[in-house]
């Protein structure tokens, strides 16, 4: 019995007053579409297409009435926005997230040394372009190990200003004498490119690549043009977008005109007037006129000057008499910056040299002199900070100043054994029974002069050991590694990522003995002397 009672609550059936017609008429539903197609009735009400077969549909079949319905504002809101929101984060990935420099955020440049084993790094240091356009690159030339018996062993080498990686090395068999990457873009690709002289001549090497443009040549380009000294650019001479360069002929007292783009040698200019000219002194931009200096050994210098509007003439026409006109130019060994001066002065033969030193005030007054024997005196540099609050607090009103190297000799001319040997090559006195190798000690200080309107601070920055070593030929003068001549142009201070701040960029190469062995080790350092500067005065009131 329960069974049963539980059974009818889960099915009652239908009352029997209710008959089947009735529930048919109560549930059946009026036509949706009073005005249809007769004419299609019988394919359209009782058939539909299935996998292309037509298929019967029974009376009962019921249509419902399809049609979109209208989204509010609301919604059509809410929907746009949800688009936007899936490409948001594609357009941040693409365009707000990437930096331009090495697939990294931004960073700063910090401290950091290079060093190569077997070259001397020598003259100037040059910025030139790179990969990146936030940074410079570091373009030092430079000469191998005197005893080193490897075909390529000089070259020029491109470091990357923000790191020291190297961005490209350029070997060759010649050592590089000159080198100048502000003055030419041979190729016309908004990068200014480098001018390396060599004996062999002179050559551009594309800045980002260090990829050879071209070499000077003739213009039937049978042969290369050598002995060239000092090109600096004048202007476009040919009409072919790019400014020529102006050189020396060391052979024969002439200048050569040069072509930017393709390094054709397009016309040689006499200079009648000149026994010898001994240097070609670099444009101002944007200037309409350059001088050189003529004389020779036993005879002071004197210099000319040559408006480009008369080089232009005597190109188009080689019989034009061109318009030369002396004056009074001393080149001078000044610095200048802010409202102080610093004068240099080297005597010749070192190791047994004097040079001094002297700081002057705008009126001419001495401040303070410096005096040093067996010494030579790098050529300073310069250097300003910017006038902001925070700098003034900082540096102690201090935001200009000079950096000076100076080499001091302590030990001069000791004659190396035998058996001691350079590169673990050559045995010193039995290479060859003429040559005599010898060594000198030497201290490399870097001092750092800053001023402010009533007070000067000098701060000793550096002091590293250097170990020159000198060859001798049958007696003759010695010729050392590292140079004077190579190393005075080791400094640097340089805005290298473009935030207005001073980087110090210094350079110094020496043989480091292991050993009975003898190794030419070089080494460039970047140092943010901006930030690093008031670290230095706090050491020093420490």
């Amino acid at each position: 019995m329960k069974m049963a009672h539980s059974m009818q609550g889960i099915y009652s059936p239908l009352p029997q007053s209710l008959s089947d017609s009735d529930s048919e008429k109560e549930i059946s539903m009026d036509p949706i579409c009073t005005s249809y197609n007769s004419k299609n009735t019988n394919k359209s009400e009782n058939s539909y297409r299935q996998n292309g077969n037509r298929i019967g549909l029974d009376e009962d079949t019921v249509k419902i009435k399809r049609g979109a319905s209208k989204m509010s504002t609301a919604r059509k809101l809410t929907f746009i926005c949800s688009i936007i929101l899936c490409f948001l984060p594609v357009l941040i990935f693409l365009w707000v997230l990437p930096c331009s420099e090495l697939n990294t955020c931004p960073i700063k440049i910090s401290n950091w040394e290079y060093q190569q084993e077997g070259i001397e790094l020598k003259g100037p240091i040059n910025l030139a372009s790179g990969a990146y356009k936030t940074n410079y690159n570091l373009v030092i030339m430079y000469k191998g190990s005197i005893n080193s018996d490897k075909t390529l062993k000089h070259g020029i080498i491109s470091l990357m200003g923000l790191t020291g990686n190297v961005a490209w090395d350029f070997e060759q068999d010649s050592v590089p004498i000159e080198m100048d990457c502000s003055i030419i873009d041979a190729n016309q690709d908004g990068h200014l490119d480098c001018l390396v002289v060599d004996l062999k001549g002179l050559k551009a090497i594309e800045s980002v690549s260090g990829q050879t443009l071209w070499h000077a040549h003739s213009q039937e380009e049978a042969n290369r043009v050598t002995s060239l000294m000092h090109p600096i650019a004048i202007t476009d001479l040919d009409n072919d977008g790019v400014v020529e360069l102006l050189c020396v002929l060391n052979s024969v007292m002439y200048f050569l005109i040069i072509s930017g783009r393709t390094g054709v040698a397009l016309a040689n200019i006499p200079i009648k007037h000149c026994g010898t000219i001994k240097d070609i002194y670099k444009p101002e931009k944007n200037a309409h006129s350059f001088t050189y200096s003529c004389g020779n050994a036993t005879d002071k210098p004197v210099v000319y000057k040559i408006d480009f509007d008369e080089l232009a003439k005597v190109f188009r026409d080689s019989r034009y008499d061109m318009l030369i006109e002396q004056i009074a130019f001393q080149p001078s060994s000044t610095i200048s910056v802010a409202n102080r001066k610093l004068t240099v002065t080297n005597e010749p033969n070192c190791p047994k040299c004097h040079s001094q030193l002297a700081l002057f005030d705008e009126n001419g007054k001495l401040m303070k002199p410096w005096k040093y024997d067996n010494a030579y005196i790098m050529n300073p540099r310069p250097f300003s900070f910017q006038s902001s609050y925070g700098n003034k607090s900082r540096l102690r009103g201090h935001l200009n100043g000079f950096i000076v190297k100076i080499w001091l000799w302590t030990e001069h001319y000791r004659k190396l054994r035998p058996t001691q040997r350079i590169n673990k090559r050559s045995v010193f006195g039995y290479e060859l029974k003429n040559f005599t190798y010898y060594s000198t000690d030497i201290i490399e200080n870097v001092m750092l002069i800053t001023f402010n309107d009533s007070d000067v601070q000098i701060i000793n920055a550096s002091s590293t050991e250097i170990h020159q070593i000198c060859k001798s030929v049958n007696g003759s003068e010695p010729d050392c590694q590292p140079s004077v001549e190579n190393q005075k142009d080791s400094l640097l201070v340089e805005d290298l990522e473009h935030d207005s701040s001073r980087e110090l960029v210094s350079y110094s190469s020496s043989y480091v003995q292991k050993g009975e062995d003898w190794n030419l080790m070089s080494s460039l350092t970047v140092f943010r002397l901006e930030e690093e500067l008031p670290k230095m005065y706090g050491s020093k009131n420490a």
